[in-house]
């Protein structure tokens, strides 16, 4: 059994993999925590400590992005990464402020937690009834609380763009794209793989941004094969 990392993303906690892990094959996954992080820089001692040996992560979203800063720190700690899901440009300045102005709103307000309608916007539409997608996303939030996602917002709102790193890394890199996407263009995860030294890009289809809950069978069947 190989032992491969799981990280995963904003707002989410081990739960995010609750149907990917059963059907892994010839897999021994163990989650990484980095909730309670500040910074990315605290993002990498987390997973410093917590990897043995020269590793294989598989990041989710943040997650994602996070596994690849580690990467372009410690290129010698990495084995093979799989991102899903995740950019590798840092924030433009609308994002920034919008980053701004709801960690003040949460300042300053109580939380009444994840909205149906934020919730859509990761989904696919086929995904929008479906109760038992939804429960997972309501109950990451709800366990992780509003003091968690102004940590998470504060922490990751000096996201950098670390794309000339990357693709300067000697690492395998597997890239997994949803077809339908809002938050992590598949067409640009496809040009940047290209421009990586030993990147590998796959492509999932009728599927949003959460890939790990809306098609976790065949996630999982992508990771037994890399």
């Amino acid at each position: 059994m190989r032992k491969v990392y799981f990280i995963s993303g904003t707002m989410c906690t081990i739960d995010l993999w609750q149907f990917v892990f059963p059907n892994l094959k010839n897999i021994a996954p163990i989650h990484i925590d980095i909730t309670s992080a500040t910074s990315f820089d605290e993002i990498n001692n987390i997973i410093h400590a917590k990897i043995k040996e020269p590793a294989i992560i598989v990041g989710f979203s943040l997650g994602g992005f996070s596994a690849l800063n580690f990467a372009v720190h410690y290129p010698e700690r990495i084995k093979k990464l799989v991102i899903i899901a995740a950019n590798v440009n840092g924030l433009n300045e609308k994002e920034i402020q919008l980053r701004k102005s709801t960690i003040d709103f949460l300042e300053t307000h109580t939380y009444k937690g994840i909205s149906k309608q934020r919730i859509q916007k990761f989904l696919h539409p086929r995904n929008y009834k479906n109760e038992a997608i939804i429960s997972v996303i309501k109950k990451m939030d709800t366990d992780l609380g509003k003091p968690v996602l102004i940590r998470q917002l504060k922490a990751t709102s000096s996201r950098l763009n670390i794309a000339k790193q990357v693709s300067e890394l000697h690492i395998p890199i597997v890239f997994i794209a949803a077809e339908n996407d809002l938050f992590a263009s598949a067409t640009i995860l496809k040009e940047f793989t290209n421009k990586t030294h030993k990147g590998k890009y796959l492509f999932v289809k009728n599927c949003g941004h959460m890939i790990p809950l809306e098609k976790p069978k065949e996630l999982a069947t992508l990771l037994s094969l890399i």
